[in-house]
């Protein structure tokens, strides 16, 4: 019988076994130190903002085409309902409040409003404003809403810390709010944390 003396041709099932089952521990290791890392609520509250902001756009827009289709807003309510009217007909429908971040009726109203005097001179005195009031409480308990002011602020100028709290502190005046922001910005008006659209 002849003695084998070289190397062997491959590994054997043993140690392929071995391999996989150290592979699947540090994948799952790593899974949970990641999802630790990946902070998943800040990245889920960016994502609202980002779909509040793209509602704000919209409704800007549609603002902006109501002034040119009907020339003054006399006949515009606080909750914008003249803008997805039939005789109108600029919006199919008002977006309605995004869950989480805001209360509001499912035909859209109570979520976008209109402030037709914001006291903010060199501008028209109208902005388009959204309360984020989650609870419906205004800011007598801690919430998600100071986070998303943050966020908003910070979009708009870098500055600003995503991280809040209910003692973070946001402009109390409307113009200090605007010269520090610019046109879009997130305020506390006593009541509610706010973001304003100021319309030029």
């Amino acid at each position: 019988m002849k003695q084998y003396t070289g190397m062997r041709k491959g590994i054997s099932l043993v140690e392929m076994i071995v391999a996989v089952i150290l592979f699947a521990t540090l994948s799952a290791i790593g899974i949970k130190y990641y999802k630790n890392f990946f902070n998943t609520e800040l990245t889920a509250k960016k994502a609202r903002v980002a779909a509040l902001l793209d509602q704000g756009a919209q409704m800007s827009n549609a603002y902006d085409a109501y002034i040119v289709q009907v020339g003054t807003i006399a006949n515009l309510d606080v909750n914008l309902t003249e803008l997805d009217d039939a005789n109108v007909s600029i919006l199919s429908r008002l977006p309605v409040a995004i869950a989480g971040m805001a209360t509001g009726l499912a035909d859209g109203t109570g979520a976008w409003e209109l402030n037709k005097s914001t006291g903010i001179s060199g501008t028209s005195g109208i902005a388009l404003q959204y309360k984020l009031d989650m609870n419906a409480t205004g800011r007598s308990i801690t919430s998600d809403d100071e986070q998303y002011c943050a966020i908003i602020n910070h979009e708009f100028n870098a500055s600003v810390e995503f991280n809040a709290s209910n003692a973070t502190v946001f402009p109390t005046v409307v113009t200090d709010a605007y010269n520090a922001y610019g046109p879009v910005f997130c305020w506390d008006n006593g009541t509610h944390l706010t973001l304003f659209i100021v319309k030029p």
